[in-house]
């Protein structure tokens, strides 16, 4: 799976159909090809209630809840301790191979310059006290480390490892970077309904020397050497190639009479550990020089540019971008097991074969923005064996939302052959070329309400197996798409058109994670005047559909009645079943009475007629008002300013919602319309 290559390409590549949303109806046109977009809706199944006793027939799909976070903080769960608590923010170059975000217990920066400045930047944007010329590394790192300690207090640290590494969407598709990831850049705010904040703040990296070593005026130095070590007058060079990375010069007469070893083709004379030196396009050269024997480079200014090293072993290095993102993932880490009271071992982590997947967030406005919740296989290689599913893309312009999936085919240039390959590196090596497949739909919002202004949810519902696999795309449950199997994707150009079609063999085949970040392109002469942008996400959550045991719908008993319960047949209320339809129309909270949603009911004679109230949403004092009448509040409540009538709690009311307090209604209550109706 090759995450950087995969996400340069999807980002580029632009959906293949447009919903513009111009009222309350989706209406959906085809702008590639004549595949039409499936509007029928996705539940099937009988309608009858009856049948054999035991098993249960619904008249739409029902799901059961498998993951969720809701950002609250702790669960109540055996493992919460550990996983709030005891084990650190977890960090990650590649998905699986986790490590502490504050690196305390790498004793020295070795392998990856320039964390210490890394850290330095993310620490000035809370904390600029310091003098941080003189701290120590270790000293940089706890007071990184108290920042995330701090920051992801709430953060389930079993479930979500972060991104530390060049942000792979930040790019103009060009070869130039702009930011990266760091864990600093993601917080949880356990307040209220509890929300993930993920952040893209401008951050610049005050480093010389940013490719490692000291100096600086004019070079800098990487390795100095003791006298006698080189000698005047003989040639020598440095090999940063990994395999073999050291200072050299040419034998004489198959000998090395200037010290060093022979390794079989030049005199090897020092050798260096992995990652130290820069591999990609850094000029290093060897000074004999008595007064400053030892090697260097041109020291300059420094480059958001990719990063990763593959060989031979995975790092990173030249974090030095001006803009900090955040950025997680639920892909299960390989050193943050849980172990229960028995001494048996829980992997974290959150993965899932089929099902429904959704994510309730509110996207930022702004340069450069975005934002992106998607799902990315387990196993594969990008774009094959499964590719990937995004739930949610969107623009600066924060008007418009991407649903795409993609997928990929290796072929043989010239003919429509096809060539079984693992990912685009397998499929270069057997002589092939891969085109990268996508289907997927814009949604536009210019005329309601946009995206920005109030949290929305947006699904994926994959379901079938085989010929009748397929992926339905939502947003505020309003059926956005589909994508299924047999359907021509857009290929890239110049690929057959014969290998357009979806067959299940690039169809997901395996369980996905999720992947929740924010990215931001912004070009050199806007970096100086970025302002700071937040990605908030209320929840994710995953489901799988109930089948037709009964059992399943109600676990502890009782007959299912389709829009009741469970029914226990012994004059108790019925109880809610596990299953449940997805199509909430109020996602915002409440319930739905007639075309609005009621977010709050009031008690008889609080509130009258004649009098303007207003809802307020802010998290510090949610609740109605009115405006205070001779100074008093002859309607009841109080307050210093306005009369508060009632206080409610911070997960009642959403900032961004229009409320409306309607004492006409039986029983009065707090209304809002929710937008994307059906």
């Amino acid at each position: 799976m090759n995450l950087i290559h995969a996400s340069l390409i999807v980002a580029s590549l632009p959906p293949v159909f447009v919903a513009k949303w111009c009222d309350d109806s989706p209406k959906v046109s085809d702008t590639s090809d004549s595949t039409q977009a499936d509007t029928a809706p996705a539940d099937t199944g009988p309608t009858d209630t009856g049948g054999t006793p035991g098993e249960v027939h619904v008249s739409r799909t029902h799901w059961k809840k498998t993951f969720g976070d809701e950002f609250r903080g702790k669960t109540g769960k055996p493992s919460d301790d550990y996983c709030f608590d005891v084990l650190k923010p977890q960090c990650h170059i590649w998905p699986g191979g986790n490590f502490d975000c504050d690196q305390q217990d790498n004793p020295n920066e070795g392998p990856f310059p320039p964390t210490r400045a890394n850290m330095v930047a993310a620490i000035k944007l809370f904390d600029r006290s310091h003098d941080f010329g003189t701290l120590s590394l270790p000293e940089v790192k706890s007071l990184y480390g108290q920042i995330l300690d701090e920051r992801l207090a709430g953060l389930d640290k079993c479930t979500w490892t972060l991104y530390t590494m060049v942000n792979w969407m930040a790019t103009d598709y060009a070869g130039h970077w702009s930011a990266r990831f760091d864990a600093s850049q993601v917080e949880v705010d356990t307040s209220g309904k509890g929300t993930l904040e993920l952040s893209a703040t401008y951050a610049p990296v005050d480093a010389s020397c940013i490719f490692g070593g000291s100096g600086g005026d004019p070079n800098c130095q990487i390795v100095g050497f003791q006298p006698g070590v080189l000698t005047p007058g003989v040639h020598y060079w440095v090999d940063p190639d990994p395999r073999w990375a050291g200072v050299y010069y040419a034998p004489v007469g198959g000998a090395c009479p200037y010290g060093g070893t022979f390794s079989g083709v030049n005199c090897f004379v020092y050798g260096f550990q992995p990652n130290v030196l820069e591999a990609h396009d850094v000029a290093y050269w060897a000074d004999a020089d008595a007064r400053w024997p030892g090697v260097y480079y041109a020291n300059r200014t420094y480059a958001c540019r990719d990063n990763i090293d593959y060989s031979p072993n995975l790092g990173f290095r030249n974090l030095t971008c001006p803009i900090l993102d955040g950025g997680l993932n639920s892909y299960p880490p390989q050193h943050s097991s849980w172990v229960d009271g028995g001494g048996t071992p829980h992997t974290g982590g959150a993965t899932q074969f089929q099902g429904r997947f959704e994510a309730k967030a509110r996207i930022p406005k702004g340069l450069g923005a975005f934002p992106a919740t998607w799902l990315m296989p387990t196993e594969g290689g990008w774009p094959y064996d499964g590719g990937e599913i995004d739930v949610m893309e969107a623009r600066d312009a924060a008007d418009e939302i991407y649903q795409t999936f993609h997928s990929g085919r290796c072929y043989r240039a010239g003919t429509a052959t096809e060539i079984d390959a693992d990912d685009s590196g397998d499929c270069t090596a057997k002589g092939g070329v891969t085109t990268h497949m996508s289907k997927g739909y814009t949604i536009l919002d210019r005329q309601t309400d946009e995206f920005w202004k109030r949290d929305h949810l947006f699904a994926v519902e994959w379901t079938g197996d085989g010929n009748s696999a397929r992926l339905d795309y939502y947003i505020n449950n309003v059926k956005t798409g589909s994508v299924t199997v047999g359907m021509n994707a857009t290929l890239d150009a110049g690929a057959p058109p014969s290998l357009a079609p979806f067959s299940s063999e690039n169809f997901p085949s395996s369980p996905f994670y999720w992947i929740l970040n924010h990215s931001t392109w912004v070009a050199p002469d806007k970096q100086a005047s970025f302002a700071q942008q937040v990605f908030q996400i209320d929840y994710v959550r995953n489901y799988v559909a109930c089948g037709s045991d009964e059992h399943e719908y109600c676990p502890t008993g009782g007959t299912f009645r389709e829009g009741v319960g469970c029914d226990r047949g012994d004059h108790t209320a019925p109880y809610a079943s596990p299953c449940q339809p997805a199509t909430r129309t109020c996602v915002n909270g409440g319930d739905a009475v007639g075309s609005r949603c009621r977010a709050w009911t009031f008690e008889a004679n609080q509130v009258r007629g004649g009098v303007a109230y207003w809802v307020d949403a802010d998290p510090r004092w949610p609740g109605v008002f009115y405006a205070k009448v001779n100074g008093g509040c002859p309607y009841g409540g109080s307050g210093t300013v306005n009369c508060q009538l009632v206080g409610l709690p911070g997960d009642v009311l959403e900032t961004g919602v229009s409320y409306v307090v309607d004492t006409s209604t039986t029983p009065p209550g707090i209304f809002y319309t929710p937008d994307f109706r059906n």
